[in-house]
């Protein structure tokens, strides 16, 4: 019966962090841990990696990031219907001046004229 050794989480990501690191090569890592399994190393960065790619995935899924991804949608779409609306006012502007040019009649209100009272 083969007896089947368990390490601790520290040397693990000890083993890992030295291996993707390019400090070490797995079988030197093997090595100098005291390894013995032929693909326990491997196996070991695979699920790290995989455990990061999980985490990744969810932090992606996270409904705080929906909403941001929601509130810069919105963003772009209020500051496209700003600028539809500069040019709107551009343009009523221009008309305005075309208006009193050609006409020949005052249509802005003058800066500090008073009201009438009815």
């Amino acid at each position: 019966m083969r007896i089947r050794k368990v390490y601790l989480a520290k040397i693990r990501m000890a083993v890992i962090n030295e291996v993707m690191a390019g400090t070490l090569s797995k079988e030197d890592a093997k090595r100098k841990y005291g390894i013995r399994g032929k693909s326990t190393v491997l196996n070991w960065i695979r699920k790290f990696e995989d455990s990061q790619s999980n985490y990744m995935s969810k932090t992606d899924q996270n409904p705080s990031s929906k909403r941001v991804q929601e509130l810069e949608a919105e963003n772009k779409r209020l500051l496209d219907e700003l600028q539809m609306e500069q040019l709107r006012n551009r343009a009523l502007n221009v008309m305005i001046d075309l208006a009193e040019e050609q006409l020949k009649i005052p249509i802005r209100k003058k800066s500090g004229a008073k009201q009438s009272k009815k």
